[in-house]
């Protein structure tokens, strides 16, 4: 790890701060430059060629919701049935995504929609980058036109908008109003009842040390606990619905499944949940022997949570928690973006004990956002590094986070009454 950091650090140091989100935004522009015009004027679609597999219109996902606004309003329940979708999709969202109708939207608004969606991304990609450096810029710049976030622009999947919800978020706790700091963990909350998923992202309140965005993050966790319950056939059947691929995807079943197959080529007897149990299983087996060797060999001091790190721990714990609980396209690897600012700043420190896990993570991200696209061609080793991209972040959680003991004695307020009992 320390020789992957030492040959990382020229670039990252290479170049004045500042500069690098110049290197994103005309990388990006490029990017999206040539696939659109070769499209428009040659009728040739370069996004395969370029590890992007295309839906069967251009904005596929988009297209779901609007048309699942046009059903609403005549009516139907698409979650059960949306005949407005060409290809006669039930919407693959929660009901919240419903209330668009309000503002008169339908399918003729697709690609404005999309095009909206993916600037607020882009735009919440460039402001949680902050000023970086040059060197700096070209790694995010290839983060953003990897195959998997392209994915998600060519989809224009709601993962893209959920990612600009959390980034808000980050913004309010960035906030020098008291208010706006509070309403952090309820913006992540709102995400969270856009895509479910992001709730994982409320752990990172827990490292704050300061009670009330702590019980603020923990009455939301509640809050969407009691929502869950009160839609639970709503989720069940997004649940059920919810494509559950091996190639162009991540998740912990994928690697074992694969396994399974080696061992037992007549078939697999057990099911997805079973297989998906087992998964679980072995993952947090795993996490509990990491987090206790983790811990014994790198802790840094308690540091304040600042908007970088809150971006960090909500970009990993969302990343490790759709990496539990099942198979995920890789359009959802865009939530890890919002950890390169903290992984860039753990990598050029050089007396963080973290800095080379910190650098050997941020390689390994930027490989997995581009390895997915060979999934059908390179066996086992895109979930291989999955597999990596899941340890060395749970390692820098491990690392970074305070003991669940103290997390309880901060919710509690118990060392708040014992410091002012021995003062």
């Amino acid at each position: 790890m320390s020789r992957i950091r030492d040959r990382l650090l020229p670039l990252l140091m290479y170049g004045s701060a500042g500069h690098g989100r110049i290197v994103v935004v005309a990388a990006f522009t490029l990017y999206v430059a040539v696939v659109a015009l070769l499209r428009r004027l040659a009728g040739i679609d370069i996004w395969p060629r370029l590890g992007v597999p295309v839906g069967p219109s251009t904005f596929f996902d988009a297209r779901n919701v609007m048309a699942a606004l046009e059903c609403r309003r005549q009516g139907f329940d698409p979650l059960i049935e949306n005949p407005c979708d060409p290809w006669d999709r039930p919407i693959v969202y929660p009901r919240p995504w419903l209330l668009l109708r309000f503002f008169g939207l339908d399918q003729s608004d697709t690609t404005l929609f999309a095009l909206v969606a993916i600037a607020l991304f882009v735009g919440a990609y460039l402001w949680i980058l902050g000023p970086i450096s040059t060197g700096e810029g070209v790694i995010a710049a290839l983060a953003l036109c990897s195959p998997a976030v392209m994915l998600a622009i060519e989809r224009a999947n709601m993962d893209i908008v959920v990612f600009a919800i959390l980034v808000l978020a980050v913004m309010a706790w960035e906030s020098s109003s008291r208010l706006l700091k509070m309403a952090s963990p309820g913006v992540v909350l709102l995400a969270a009842l856009a895509k479910v998923y992001p709730v994982f992202g409320l752990g990172g309140y827990l490292a704050s040390r300061n009670r009330r965005p702590m019980v603020v993050a923990v009455g939301c966790g509640a809050a969407f606990l009691l929502w869950v319950v009160a839609t639970r056939d709503d989720i069940r059947a997004l649940a059920d619905r919810a494509p559950q691929g091996e190639y162009y995807s991540y998740g912990a079943r994928i690697l074992l499944s694969r396994g399974f197959r080696v061992l037992a080529p007549q078939g697999w007897e057990g099911s997805q949940i079973a297989t998906q149990v087992v998964a679980a299983a072995i993952v947090l087996l795993l996490a509990a022997g990491g987090w206790f060797w983790v811990r014994s060999r790198v802790l840094v001091p308690s540091q304040s949570l600042d908007g970088s790190a809150l971006a960090f721990y909500i970009g990993s714990l969302v990343f490790l928690g759709t990496f539990v609980i099942g198979n995920n396209f890789d359009y959802r690897l865009v939530f890890v973006l919002a950890c390169l600012p903290q992984l860039f700043t753990l990598a050029k420190s050089e007396d963080d004990p973290r800095n080379a896990l910190g650098a050997t993570a941020l390689v390994t991200i930027v490989v997995l956002l581009w390895t997915g696209a060979l999934s059908p061609y390179v066996a086992a080793l895109d979930e291989v590094v999955s597999w990596s991209v899941a340890a060395l972040l749970f390692a820098l959680v491990a690392a970074s986070t305070q003991s669940p003991a103290t997390i309880c004695h901060s919710l509690l307020g118990s060392d708040r009454r014992a410091q002012a009992e021995r003062q």
